[in-house]
């Protein structure tokens, strides 16, 4: 999963910034699902006008179309073909909200800290005493 953040202040890579969710964009990479979050900073001047992808597209018309061609063709710099996408219609902010919350779900399972509220039983296959080596994911 990555985040892309749409206004109109540029930010720095990879800064943690307080964003609004718009919505998704389901990039297939290599046969398998890559979610790419749509966001804008709560900082952004438009921010107050810009609630969802409609909102989006009617303070900045055309920006979602312009998502939809750089995913397509931001790989093929490096030589490789276009990328395929899910569906070339962005998700809404509650469709983009609930992978997020699935995501950090998995990621909590992978770290070994899983409430066992999931329907997944606790572990996700293969990951049986294991850990990802991060500060933020050693086993609590």
């Amino acid at each position: 999963m990555d985040v892309m953040e749409v206004g109109s202040v540029p930010l720095e890579m990879g800064s943690i910034t307080p964003c609004r969710v718009l919505g998704s964009m389901e990039l297939i990479d290599e046969g398998e699902t890559d979610h790419k979050i749509i966001c804008i900073s709560l900082s952004d001047p438009d921010a107050s006008q810009i609630r969802s992808m409609e909102d989006l597209e009617r303070v900045k018309p055309g920006t979602a179309a312009r998502l939809v061609n750089w995913l397509k063709r931001y790989k093929t710099s490096d030589g490789k073909g276009e990328n395929m996408l899910a569906q070339e219609t962005p998700t809404t902010a509650r469709e983009a909200l609930d992978i997020i919350a699935e995501t950090h779900q998995r990621w909590r399972m992978l770290c070994g800290k899983d409430n066992g509220t999931t329907g997944y039983g606790g572990t996700l296959p293969g990951t049986e005493g294991f850990y990802l080596d991060s500060p933020s994911c050693k086993g609590e």
